[in-house]
């Protein structure tokens, strides 16, 4: 019987730690398991937060690139811009030089100025000092230029800074083609600042009167003139 009762006490003991060591167990695995929960879960946020770090970070550079592309862009149109600009001011100048050599032909508002010889010639008075001669024209030319012509005509032939006039009797020669009288001188301008040059008291006009030339003025809203034809001048 004692025997028989340390057997049983034995298994009872040995069942109590089989028990505890199970149980120990379980709770150590469960233990473990929660441990590795928590790395995982650090481990993704540590990575979410490096990825987002990154994200940032690339960002930065790439709004770093786009200032810098925006400023390149900038000074590509400020430079296109000026380039324009000096472009339109070469094509400008070189029309203007066109219209003064008379490569093209020019259309645009001016004045008209006819110059008459004298109608009436007092006897035993000299003709010459009655009729219109070449420093009378080249008095209104030189009046109108000073004024801001942009284009000047003879009779309807255009005139340039070489051309050349040459009184020959009661006709004036303009680059060698012979017009008679009334001449008539048209230019394109301002028309209210080259009539108001040519009207100064004391002026062009005024001497011209003086002078015995008959002189009409008028303004216009269109003159038109021919371009310089091949060879002339």
């Amino acid at each position: 019987m004692k025997v028989r009762g340390k057997h049983v006490i034995l298994a009872l003991v040995l069942l109590v730690a089989g028990f505890l060591i199970a149980y120990s167990y379980s709770q150590t695995e469960s233990e473990s398991r929660v441990v590795q929960l928590q790395d995982r879960s650090w481990e993704k946020e540590f990575y979410y937060r490096k990825q987002l770090l990154d994200i940032e970070e690339r960002n930065k550079q790439l709004r770093t690139e786009l200032e810098e592309r925006l400023e390149e862009i900038q000074t590509y149109e400020s430079q296109l811009a000026e380039s324009e600009d000096v472009i339109a001011d070469y094509v400008e100048r070189k029309k203007d030089l066109q219209l003064l050599t008379g490569e093209i032909p020019v259309k645009g508002p001016g004045v008209e100025v006819v110059l008459r010889d004298a109608d009436y010639i007092p006897d035993e008075e000299n003709v010459n000092n009655y009729i219109v001669h070449e420093p009378h024209i080249h008095k209104v030319i030189n009046e109108l230029k000073s004024a801001g012509a942009k284009a000047i005509a003879i009779n309807g032939q255009r005139y340039f800074s070489n051309s050349y006039i040459a009184c020959i009797g009661p006709v004036i020669s303009v680059d060698g083609v012979q017009h008679p009288a009334p001449f008539v001188v048209t230019a394109i301008g301002d028309p209210e600042v080259l009539q108001s040059s040519l009207t100064l008291k004391h002026g062009v006009i005024d001497q011209l009167v003086s002078e015995n030339i008959e002189v009409e003025l008028d303004t216009s809203p269109s003159i038109e003139m021919n371009a310089r034809l091949s060879g002339e001048g």
